[in-house]
C-alpha cells in the first residue's frame, strides 16, 4: 500500500506557540492599552483641598459679616451721636478709603482713633480736616462709625460678595468631584 501523502492547505496552517517572554509582553500591553482608556482618578486631597477652601471662604464671608453687624447693633442701642473732625483722609493702594482717623470729644476727654469698617469697606468721600456726625460706644470709645452708617449700613461689600461667591463654586466642585470619583471606582471595581 501506498501511503498517500496529504496535501496541505494554507488554511489548515496555525501560529506557532508564543514565548513566555512574547507573552509577558503581550499581556502588559494589554495592561497598558486598557490604563491609558480609563480616565485619572480625583485624588483625595484635591477633594479634601477644595472643601477646606469652600469652608474658609464661608469663614471669611462670616468674619466680615458678624462684627459688622455686632458693631452697628451695639452703636444703635448704646451709640451717642457727636461730630467728629477728620484729621487723615489716606487712600489705599487700590484708590479705596484708607484708615480714615477722627477727633471728637469723648466722655473722659478727647478722643483720635480710626473710623470703624463695614464689612471690610470703609466710607468713602470723607475729606481731612471736614466735620462727619459719628456715633461712638461710650464704653470704648475707640469703637466708632459714621450716624449714616449706624443708621443704614452697606447691604453688601465686595469682600462680602467675593467671599459669598465663592463659596458655593468651591463646594459645588467638591461636590461634583466626589461624585466623579465614585463613579469611577464603582466602574473599575
Amino acid at each position: 500500500m501506498e501511503k498517500k501523502k496529504k496535501k496541505r492547505s494554507r488554511d489548515d496552517w496555525t501560529l506557532p506557540p508564543k514565548s513566555a517572554e512574547r507573552q509577558s509582553l503581550d499581556r502588559e500591553s494589554k495592561q497598558f492599552r486598557t490604563a491609558v482608556r480609563q480616565p485619572p482618578l480625583p485624588q483625595r486631597r484635591l477633594i479634601l483641598t477644595l472643601f477646606v477652601m469652600a469652608l474658609g471662604s464661608c469663614v471669611a464671608f462670616l468674619v466680615f459679616w458678624l462684627p459688622s453687624q455686632s458693631l452697628v447693633n451695639d452703636l444703635r442701642s448704646r451709640g451717642v451721636s457727636v461730630a467728629a473732625e477728620i484729621t487723615a483722609s489716606p487712600k489705599n493702594k487700590y484708590g479705596e478709603a484708607g484708615n480714615v482717623k477722627v477727633r471728637f470729644s469723648g466722655p473722659n476727654g478727647e478722643v483720635e482713633t480710626v473710623l470703624g469698617d463695614w464689612g471690610g469697606k470703609r466710607p468713602e468721600g470723607l475729606l481731612e480736616g471736614a466735620a462727619v456726625p459719628v456715633t461712638y460706644d461710650p464704653r470704648e470709645p475707640t469703637r466708632v462709625l459714621t450716624a449714616e452708617w449706624v443708621e443704614d449700613p452697606p447691604f453688601m461689600t465686595l469682600p462680602m460678595l467675593i467671599t459669598l461667591a465663592f463659596t458655593p463654586l468651591l463646594l459645588g466642585g467638591t461636590i461634583l468631584l466626589v461624585m466623579r470619583r465614585r463613579k469611577l471606582l464603582k466602574e473599575r471595581g
